[in-house]
């Protein structure tokens, strides 16, 4: 009888060996496929920011920007009018960057431009950006910049994290990085300058039907 069982028993061991090898396959096929993932276009690059520049500049994307430095906020106080307000231009309503539920909003053009006549901007050289809380109703300013640099877009994440996406005057793009719970701000810089015929602030603003020279 014990010559009858042999082959059984390499017959299983035959078996379990081969169930080891598809696991171990099955493993490494899903190893394979989490890095594909992980390598997918980072969807910050879709934004009209990017996709504008990156007709000229291919390889203007997101993760290229290299930290530089973290500070704590600097919150000022600011003239602009508060959306519902008594005073508040309906111009800019448009241009305002909500985030996820609409408690509060930033706004980087009211401070640096005005509707002209001939429906026109008409910039100033200076640029404030503003945080809005709509809940208390409340503006308070979180950057300041001169004619040297300017915010040109925004973005959230969820409901308190902010992020400014700007240009310079040397065509090297810069992004600033809120987070409003922990009152801190991370600065990146492009490595490189950018081709650029027309900003994209100015853009943006005709975007909308607002003339630009």
């Amino acid at each position: 009888m014990k010559y009858y069982f042999l082959p059984v028993i390499l017959f299983f061991f035959s078996c379990e060996q081969k169930t080891k090898i598809v696991s171990t396959a099955a493993v490494e096929i899903k190893k394979t496929n989490n890095t594909a993932v992980s390598e997918r276009k980072d969807p910050v690059d879709s934004y009209s920011w990017f996709q504008y520049y990156q007709k000229e500049n291919p390889n203007f994307k997101n993760k290229s920007f290299r930290f530089t430095e973290s500070n704590r906020i600097n919150y000022q106080q600011t003239p602009v009018i508060v959306l519902n307000k008594k005073g508040f231009n309906e111009i800019y309503k448009p241009f305002l960057i909500f985030n996820e539920s609409k408690t509060q909003y930033l706004d980087f053009d009211s401070y640096q431009w005005t509707l002209l006549p001939d429906g026109s901007a008409g910039f100033e050289p200076d640029q404030q950006v503003v945080l809005v809380d709509l809940k208390k109703k409340e503006a308070q300013q979180i950057a300041f910049f001169g004619p040297s640099y300017w915010v040109e877009e925004a973005y959230w994440k969820g409901d308190s994290i902010a992020v400014l996406l700007g240009n310079s005057y040397e065509k090297i793009p810069f992004k600033m990085e809120f987070n409003f719970n922990k009152n801190q701000v991370q600065h990146y810089q492009y490595p490189d300058t950018l081709k650029i015929k027309t900003p994209y602030s100015k853009f943006r603003l005709s975007n909308k039907g607002i003339k630009v020279e």
